[in-house]
């Protein structure tokens, strides 16, 4: 695990979301993803924050339904984001989601999303090496 980098495991066309498109349609779009969270870019691709199925469900019990319905994406979205880099090794990026309660880390290069690690992927390989022949 500790040759690995968020290189090796990362989603190299993630899923990005606008601040300025409404809640509702993000959260159609991280549903349809399977993805708990998605990096908030943008038009230039920079991460300006990350909007989480959280996020989404306080719109939703706290402020009412009816008026999330046209609630753009920047009202709801968090701004403190937790990033890693492509070369980051996994293990470090791993505590970084442990440590932080993250499903989801933007990868990130020069201000850009360029990726998405998933707690699910990471998971995956631990349960691909173990289920390995060489493991056994």
């Amino acid at each position: 695990m500790n040759s690995l980098q968020v290189n090796d495991l990362m989603d190299h066309q993630p899923l990005t979301v606008s601040a300025n498109i409404g809640v509702i349609v993000a959260l159609r779009q991280l549903l349809k993803k399977g993805l708990s969270a998605a990096p908030v870019v943008n038009d230039e691709g920079e991460l300006q924050g990350i909007l989480s199925e959280a996020d989404c469900m306080k719109g939703t019990l706290l402020g009412g339904y009816f008026e999330q319905i046209g609630e753009l994406v920047s009202h709801r979205m968090s701004t403190t984001v937790c990033t890693v880099t492509p070369d980051t090794d996994l293990v470090s990026a791993a505590k970084i989601m442990l440590d932080n309660k993250r499903r989801v880390l933007p990868v990130v290069e020069s201000g850009k999303v360029v990726g998405l690690l998933t707690r699910t992927k990471v998971l995956a390989e631990i349960m691909e090496r173990i289920d390995s022949p060489s493991h056994a």
